[in-house]
C-alpha cells in the first residue's frame, strides 16, 4: 500500500468513523479515546490503518466482561 494511499484528512476521517470532525477534535484536544492522528504543521491527518486498528481495540467481548453473552 502507498503511503500517501492510506493518510486521510479530518473530514475523511470523521466520515470514515461515522462521527464529526467536533468529535475528533474533542476526543483529540481532551485526550480521549486514544485515536492516533498526525500533525503536519497546522494540519491534522489520520492512518486509516490506525483508524482500523482503534476500531478493533473498541470492540468488547461480553463473555469476556461478565460471563455471559449479551
Amino acid at each position: 500500500m502507498k503511503i500517501g494511499t492510506d493518510i486521510l484528512n479530518q473530514r475523511q476521517a470523521a466520515q470514515y468513523l461515522g462521527t464529526t470532525v467536533g468529535t475528533l477534535n474533542s476526543w483529540r484536544h481532551c485526550g480521549k479515546n486514544t485515536l492516533p492522528f498526525i500533525r503536519w504543521g497546522n494540519r491534522i491527518r489520520y492512518r486509516k490503518s490506525d483508524l482500523d486498528a482503534w476500531i478493533e481495540r473498541q470492540l468488547i467481548n461480553k463473555l469476556d466482561e461478565g460471563g455471559e453473552n449479551v
